[in-house]
């Protein structure tokens, strides 16, 4: 099948994740695959990665408040590269204004498909002026505002992917980090400043009976506010701000003894998921995390915390091994970037098969 996908791609948010796991995914298969990206985005966090010889970058962005528009688009290659399948990720975020002008010639060519990972109603008109086969939800609460402007026959669920199961040893990975064996290494990345700086106490009583090693690896655009100073204070603390590319991610994931994510629930938007659980839960590293809407559709395969006492005792139950990974792995059966991206090809075939039905 060949698919064309627009999207960001090694961008380090949200939608990128997602397009690249269900994308690589569809390579595996041997699908053909076209990724028409960015240039430049607001929302593109840099990896380091380097770019699939399927990916073109053929557009720019340089706002996306109040609405996102195209500062550059080149249309050529939406109109000229061949694709049965045609799916816009997170539409709120791309350059609707110059997309629309030439989407009735991509419906021409291919069955078009939106995946929602807008947490609410967007408040741009353009969004609702799109005529899409299908659109894709991750769960029950984006249907909630979806249903009220799109008809609901086309509103498809599939859940996001998580990489598939990627485990490693933990102690060649800490040779090559530089670790200590006997050190308990927390691991966190890309998160706010507020958020590392609510469990730094509670870590700093936790290293009094552990020999611990909290690692912060943040975005290298990121503001760090006031860690530098607390970075001074902690001892255990070791900041960094640098790009991450995916396989130095495991490298880290495989070395630690816990991911430990503090994020407060949204209050802005009622649909959200945690892209960050989804691309790590395969290295196998448990995931701790504070309860909040953005993982109340996870399970067991990661461990919740509600308060920074719940979360010493639980840190505490992982430097001593007290995960289940078999939980990881039923989970991946369902929801491994190669099971969803099955999902979606038969979500397109289904699509092609109706549309050439129509044609006769």
């Amino acid at each position: 099948m060949k698919i064309g996908m627009m999207c960001l791609w090694n961008a380090a948010n949200g939608p990128s994740i997602h397009a690249e796991l269900i994308g690589r995914a569809w390579v595996k298969m041997e699908h053909q695959l076209r990724v028409f990206s960015a240039t430049k985005h607001p929302d593109a966090r840099p990896t380091d990665q380097e770019d699939e010889d399927y990916v073109i970058r053929h557009f720019r962005v340089d706002q996306v408040a109040p609405f996102t528009r195209a500062d550059a688009f080149d249309p050529t290659p939406l109109l000229e590269e061949e694709y049965d399948v045609f799916l816009a990720q997170n539409v709120e975020r791309l350059p609707a204004d110059r997309l629309l002008e030439v989407f009735d010639q991509v419906k021409e060519k291919a069955v078009t498909v939106a995946v929602v990972h807008e947490g609410k109603a967007p408040k741009d008109p353009l969004y609702y002026k799109f005529e899409w086969d299908a659109l894709v939800i991750f769960d029950e609460r984006f249907r909630e505002f979806l249903v009220q402007s799109f008809p609901v026959e086309r509103i498809h669920l599939i859940p996001y992917p998580c990489h598939s199961l990627k485990l490693g040893n933990k102690r060649r990975a800490r040779e090559k980090l530089g670790f200590q064996q006997d050190e308990r290494i927390v691991f966190s990345f890309g998160l706010r400043p507020s958020e590392v700086g609510k469990v730094l106490p509670a870590l700093g009583q936790v290293a009094k009976e552990y020999p611990l090693k909290y690692v912060v690896i943040a975005n290298p655009d990121s503001e760090l506010g006031d860690l530098p100073q607390a970075a001074e204070k902690y001892g255990f603390f070791d900041l960094q701000r640098r790009p991450l590319p995916l396989e130095e991610l495991y490298m880290y994931l495989h070395a630690s003894d816990a991911l430990l994510i503090h994020r407060e629930s949204s209050t802005k938007y009622h649909a959200v998921l945690s892209s960050t659980v989804c691309q790590v839960l395969g290295s196998g590293c448990p995931i701790l995390f504070h309860e909040s809407n953005y993982v109340e559709h996870h399970g067991d395969e990661i461990v919740k915390y509600r308060d920074p006492e719940d979360m010493k005792g639980k840190l505490i139950d992982l430097f001593h091994h007290r995960f289940d990974i078999d939980k990881v792995r039923t989970y991946l059966e369902d929801h491994g970037a190669e099971a969803i991206a099955g999902r979606f090809v038969r979500l397109f075939e289904e699509l092609l098969a109706d549309r050439k039905g129509r044609a006769r």
